[in-house]
């Protein structure tokens, strides 16, 4: 597999200088993060370990904002060319002495995702040969008129350039590359051209620039304040959880997105964000436990923000690349302890308000359980590794309970997972709230968490048993 990578960076980008000012466009901020940085930590998490960095324009402001960079330190190699102005054929020409081998190409103003690069990496190819990925959904790609067309054949690339008058896809500035492209590039500079396209052409005349089709992975150029803007839409939506529920997907998300793309802007980290929302939720318990309408009211509209907002910490992490297993913990513990405060409040809330001593009896017991039920939980996320969130053990019990066709009690308790997700759980409770029914909040919780108990209790020891079974299965092989 390659591991080292080249990026442009060279240029000055004059069509952002409305919002750059005399930044290089490759320093611009998108969702918080530089544009090359952006580049060469999502290529890093990718499997890249070196990256030859062509600059140019401003080359004393890429040092200054990355070396001292603790997340890129001892990633990059600097090249710098003095030729910056000329075509970006150059720039690639100038790092040829740091490129012995097959490299990966970037342009450092080209956002994508990981799938795509893992998809060029294992693209077919011979020893001469190059490969560029392109994009076949022509009319999904934002900005077409600026884009770069190219018109391939099979797995072939037969032409390229920016005024092609017949194209079939988009070339998204992601290449794998060997020595060949030098050669290409010493022709064509030969003959008075250096731009990247003209080497590539030389390229496809001879047969030996391949395509690699990205599917529906993520990329976009960065050229103008309106594709800037883009960019960090597309940003945003790649942030939301496919396991989001409904009032996840369109209440809370399009709310937190929000809150996080301003939130990136700012110094604040994720673990500030968890613990911010954190207490944000823990105002809901002393309010509920008044037991009036509208202390119940305001301590359900806490619990609903926060639920909110929980969302922010995990998406600031994934935009900044400051994801990490402590971060993990932190949200899924402060999850859970918001949850049992803001029970044990609805619980002496209910019990001020039925005057009955019962009910403390009963929603005791009903907390002991929930105890014991999120206590196993977490002893399967300690014993399985990984990250704290409890998503690894509803999937698990998912595989459990669906594809292992277990009994029907099992597949049913599966089917209501939806039903203790904080998005949904908050929801229901605000809704209560509204009606004055904290006598509902109370028995949904008992109710509820006593389903919820059946379910850890019934599966925990098969899950246990299988994530053993694979562990070993893993070091045997």
């Amino acid at each position: 597999m390659v591991e080292t990578a080249l990026i442009i960076a060279a240029g000055k980008g004059t069509r952002l200088k409305s919002v750059s000012g005399d930044l290089p466009k490759p320093l611009l901020r998108v969702a918080g993060v530089p544009l090359i940085k952006r580049v060469i930590l999502t290529a890093h998490r990718a499997g890249i370990a070196r990256f030859v960095v062509v600059t140019g324009y401003a080359a004393d402001q890429f040092h200054a904002t990355l070396d001292g960079d603790p997340q890129v330190a001892g990633l990059i190699e600097w090249v710098h060319n003095a030729q910056w102005e000329a075509p970006n054929g150059l720039s690639v020409l100038a790092a040829r002495d740091h490129l012995p081998g097959s490299f990966l190409l970037s342009m450092a103003d080209h956002l994508f995702d990981m799938q795509n690069l893992r998809l060029l990496q294992y693209a077919p190819r011979e020893n001469d040969e190059c490969v560029l990925c392109i994009d076949r959904k022509v009319e999904t790609v934002y900005d077409l008129d600026d884009a770069t067309k190219v018109q391939v054949n099979g797995s072939h690339l037969l032409d390229i350039g920016k005024d092609l008058a017949s194209y079939n896809a988009i070339d998204t500035g992601l290449f794998l590359c060997s020595p060949a492209l030098f050669e290409a590039l010493d022709q064509t500079c030969g003959q008075g051209h250096a731009a990247l396209s003209d080497g590539v052409r030389v390229l496809a005349r001879q047969g030996r620039m391949r395509v690699c089709d990205i599917g529906d992975g993520f990329w976009q150029d960065i050229d103008t304040p309106a594709m800037l803007d883009h960019a960090e839409r597309l940003l945003l939506q790649a942030v939301r959880k496919p396991t989001d529920g409904v009032i996840a997907r369109h209440l809370n998300r399009p709310i937190s997105t929000r809150v996080s793309r301003w939130m990136v802007r700012t110094s604040i980290s994720p673990n500030q964000i968890t613990m911010g929302t954190f207490l944000i939720g823990l105002l809901a318990a002393p309010f509920v436990s008044a037991g009036t309408y509208w202390s119940v009211f305001w301590a359900a509209l806490c619990l609903q923000v926060s639920s909110i907002l929980d969302g922010c910490d995990g998406e600031v992490a994934k935009l900044t690349f400051r994801e990490s297993k402590y971060g993990a913990w932190l949200d899924t513990v402060t999850d859970n302890l918001t949850h049992l405060v803001f029970f044990i409040g609805v619980i002496l809330g209910y019990s001020r308000q039925a005057n009955d001593p019962r009910i403390l009896l009963l929603g005791g017991g009903s907390m002991a359980i929930i105890l014991l039920a999120l206590v196993m939980m977490y002893y399967y996320l300690l014993k399985t590794g990984g990250s704290g969130s409890l998503l690894r053990y509803n999937t698990a019990f998912e595989r459990h309970a669906v594809r292992q066709k277990r009994g029907m009690i099992t597949r049913c308790l599966n089917g209501l997972r939806f039903m203790i997700k904080r998005d949904f759980f908050s929801m229901v409770f605000l809704s209560c709230a509204v009606l004055g029914r904290l006598d509902w909040m109370f028995w949904i919780i008992a109710l509820g968490g006593l389903t919820m108990a059946v379910g850890v209790f019934a599966s925990i020891g098969h899950l246990l048993h299988q994530a053993r079974a694979a562990q070993q299965g893993k070091a045997s092989a």
